[in-house]
């Protein structure tokens, strides 16, 4: 009988070598190769590239609004400011996203698989279940810290596909409406600059107020879907997968609890 449970154990040392030499010497060559991600990168390269054009234009138009006189649009002028560091935070996260993409590959196969593969191996001949269950986590966090971008962006894509159709019109409307503005703005001197652009940029002062409102409420919109598609969908992909791992495996994984989630938790 124990001749029989020794071979089991030799089986599984070699089983788990095995899978660590796999994981080392290939899995980790195709994890941290950008090309087999291409998918993944350019739909995050397309979402940087959209939010900074947000970001300038956004600029452009509220520094616009202000050459027109008066009070008209400074309040929308001063929202459209206050966008820009939302759209810091964005790209922020944006960048984080491509950075991991192969870098998790990296840690997760080269690294954490392997290691933890050889513990589990050495672990078979130590009655310690609580250094198996570390080991075990360790790799549950390699897989899940691999898995989480590419997930995330095929499900944000999904929800950034209804909305970026309007979030381009928004770009586009306020490219037309501060060019407009400066453009009126060259062709007069300074004293018929205030009647010029007061009359005739785009109609009166009240339509040109809803022509603001418009965009700042664009503005919005696609602030929250970039905020939605590049913030929540990873967070909530993260917490699917714990839960699919502690559904499936009894592993309890715990993450800090911050401010939010503190928050989040009490409903």
């Amino acid at each position: 009988m124990a001749n029989a449970t020794d071979m089991k154990k030799v089986v599984a040392v070699l089983l788990l070598i095995a899978i660590a030499a796999v994981s080392f010497f290939w899995i980790s060559s195709y994890a941290t190769d950008p090309d087999h991600f291409e998918t993944t990168i350019g739909s995050l390269n397309e979402k940087s590239s959209t939010v900074m054009e947000l970001t300038a234009g956004s600029t452009a138009l509220s520094a616009a609004i202000t050459i027109i006189p008066g009070d008209v649009g400074t309040p929308i002028a001063e929202k459209l400011a206050d966008l820009s560091g939302y759209f810091v935070f964005i790209l922020a996260a944006i960048y984080v996203e491509k950075w991991l993409v192969t870098i998790t590959g990296l840690v997760a196969f080269k690294y954490i698989i392997p290691v933890c593969c050889l513990g589990l191996a050495a672990a078979l001949f130590f009655a310690n279940d609580s250094i198996r269950g570390i080991f075990i986590k360790l790799i549950c966090f390699g897989l899940i810290a691999f898995a989480l971008v590419p997930t995330s962006v095929v499900l944000s894509d999904m929800i950034y596909a209804n909305y970026q159709a309007s979030i381009e019109q928004t770009i586009e409307d306020a490219k037309e409406s501060s060019n407009a503005i400066q453009d009126e703005s060259k062709a007069e001197d300074d004293e018929n600059l205030a009647k010029k652009i007061y009359n005739n940029v785009k109609g009166s002062v009240t339509a040109k107020a809803e022509e603001f409102r418009a965009i700042l409420n664009g503005y919005v919109e696609a602030t929250a879907v970039l905020m939605v598609t590049s913030c929540a969908i990873p967070l909530a992909v993260l917490a699917f997968y714990i839960w699919i791992i502690k559904l499936l495996t009894g592993v309890e994984i715990h993450i800090p609890r911050t401010r939010f989630s503190r928050v989040m938790g009490k409903h």
